[in-house]
C-alpha cells in the first residue's frame, strides 16, 4: 500500500482572513448576548430595588401631615413582637421550673399560665392585625406627644433618657455605686449590648429611633402630669367587696347569706376556691368616683355609691355582661392614694387625647404592612 502524505496544507491568506472574521463575529455575538442579559438583569434588579424602596417609603398613617412609613412601622412592630416573644419564652421556661402541685407556688404558677396564654394569643396570626394596630396607635400618639411637647416647650434631659434606658435593661445605677465587688452585677454596657444584639439589630430598630421612643415616653409623663394637674386630692370613695357571679340566682343566694350574718371576707375565699370559672371575689379597698364606672360600667358604680354601709345590693349586670354582687364596707370623703391619682391623671390625658385622634390622625393602607413574625 502506498504511504499517505502526512504533510498538512498551509491555509491560504483568504482562508485565514475568513476564519478571523468568523471568530470576530462570534465574539461580537457572544458579548452582545452577555450585554443583553446583563441589561435585562439590571432592569429587573433596578425594578426590584425600586419596588422595595417605594414600598418601604409608602406611608401607613399621618399625624398633622407627618407620615409614618411602612419601614418605620414594620421595624417598630418587629421590635415589639420580639419583646413579647422573648417574654413568652421566659414565662414558659419559668413554668417548667415550678412544681404545679406545690401549694406555696400555686398563685405564681397560675399567674404565669395566664401570662403565657395572653402573650401566645396576642402573637397568634389571627391577632396580628389587632397587635399591629396597637403598635401603630402608639406611634401616632408618640408623634402627637412630640408635637404637643414642643408647643408647650417641654424638654427631657439626656441624663433622664439614660436613666430610663438603664431601668429598661435592668441596670440599677444607685445599687451599682454601692457594690464594691463589681463581679456581682452586669455592667450597663454589657446589658445594653444584650439589648442591641437581641432586640435592636434583629428588628433593624436603630439606636436613634430607640432613644427617641424612650425620650417620648418621658415627655408623655410630663404631659399626663400637666393635663391631669387638677385631679382632686380628696374624693368621695367607697370600700367595696365585689363578687362576680354566674347568674342572678347565685348572686341572690350570696346576698342572703350576708344578710344572715356571714362574713363577706370569708365568702371571698369560698368563692375563689369553687369549681366555677365565672365566679370570683375581690376586696378592692377604697376607690373614688369614676373607678368602678371605668372598669365595670356606670350602673355598677351607681349601685356601689348608693348602697348603705354594711349592706349588699341586689346582683347587678356589669358592662361586661357578668352579674356582680356588691357589699359596702365603708363610704366616706378621703384622700386619694397616689396609684389612684395617677390613674385619674391618665383618664384626663386620655380624655384630651381622644379628640386629637379624630382631628389629627389619618390611617392609610397599614393593614398591608402587618407582620406575623417573629
Amino acid at each position: 500500500m502506498a504511504k499517505q502524505n502526512s504533510t498538512l496544507k498551509t491555509p491560504t491568506r483568504r482562508q485565514v482572513a475568513r476564519r478571523e472574521k468568523e471568530e470576530k463575529l462570534s465574539r461580537i455575538l457572544t458579548w452582545s448576548a452577555i450585554g443583553v442579559v446583563a441589561v435585562i438583569l439590571l432592569i429587573i434588579g433596578y425594578g426590584l430595588i425600586t419596588e422595595l424602596v417605594i414600598k418601604a417609603r409608602k406611608p401607613v398613617a399621618r399625624v398633622d401631615g407627618v407620615t409614618i412609613t411602612t419601614q418605620q412601622f414594620q421595624r417598630r412592630l418587629y421590635y415589639e413582637r420580639l419583646l413579647m416573644r422573648r417574654q413568652l419564652d421566659m414565662n414558659q421556661y419559668y413554668l417548667t421550673q415550678i412544681d404545679p402541685n406545690d401549694e406555696t407556688m400555686q398563685s405564681y404558677y397560675q399567674y404565669l399560665q395566664s401570662a403565657v396564654s395572653n402573650l401566645d394569643n396576642q402573637l397568634s396570626t389571627s391577632m396580628a392585625s389587632v397587635l399591629a394596630k396597637q403598635v401603630l396607635d402608639n406611634m401616632l400618639e408618640e408623634e402627637l406627644v412630640r408635637k404637643e411637647a414642643q408647643a408647650r416647650s417641654l424638654t427631657v434631659s439626656q441624663d433622664d433618657v439614660a436613666l430610663a434606658i438603664e431601668k429598661m435593661v435592668g441596670y440599677d445605677r444607685a445599687a451599682a455605686e454601692t457594690i464594691t465587688d463589681t463581679s456581682q452585677i452586669k455592667s450597663f454596657e454589657s446589658l445594653y449590648t444584650d439589648l442591641q444584639e437581641n432586640f435592636l439589630k434583629p428588628s433593624q430598630f436603630s439606636e436613634r429611633d430607640f432613644r427617641t421612643m424612650v425620650e417620648t415616653s418621658l415627655l408623655r409623663e410630663q404631659l399626663v402630669a400637666i393635663i391631669g394637674a387638677d385631679v382632686p386630692q380628696t374624693s368621695d370613695q367607697v370600700d367595696p367587696i365585689i363578687f362576680a357571679v354566674d347568674s342572678d340566682e347565685t348572686g341572690m343566694a350570696l346576698r342572703e347569706r350576708i344578710e344572715n350574718g356571714e362574713d363577706p371576707t370569708g365568702l371571698i375565699v369560698e368563692v375563689n376556691n369553687d369549681e366555677s370559672d365565672q365566679t370570683a371575689g375581690y376586696a378592692l379597698g377604697w376607690v373614688p368616683v369614676g373607678y368602678l364606672g371605668g372598669q365595670l360600667g356606670a350602673e355598677i358604680e351607681q349601685v356601689a355609691f348608693n348602697t348603705p354601709v354594711g349592706q349588699a345590693a341586689e346582683p347587678t349586670l356589669g358592662s361586661d355582661g357578668q352579674y356582680y354582687l356588691i357589699y359596702i364596707n365603708g363610704h366616706e370623703e378621703r384622700p386619694v392614694d397616689e396609684a389612684t391619682m395617677q390613674q385619674m391623671r391618665e383618664d384626663q390625658y386620655n380624655a384630651w387625647l381622644e379628640p386629637q385622634k379624630t382631628e389629627r390622625w389619618e390611617y392609610l393602607d397599614w393593614e398591608a404592612a402587618v407582620l406575623t413574625a417573629p
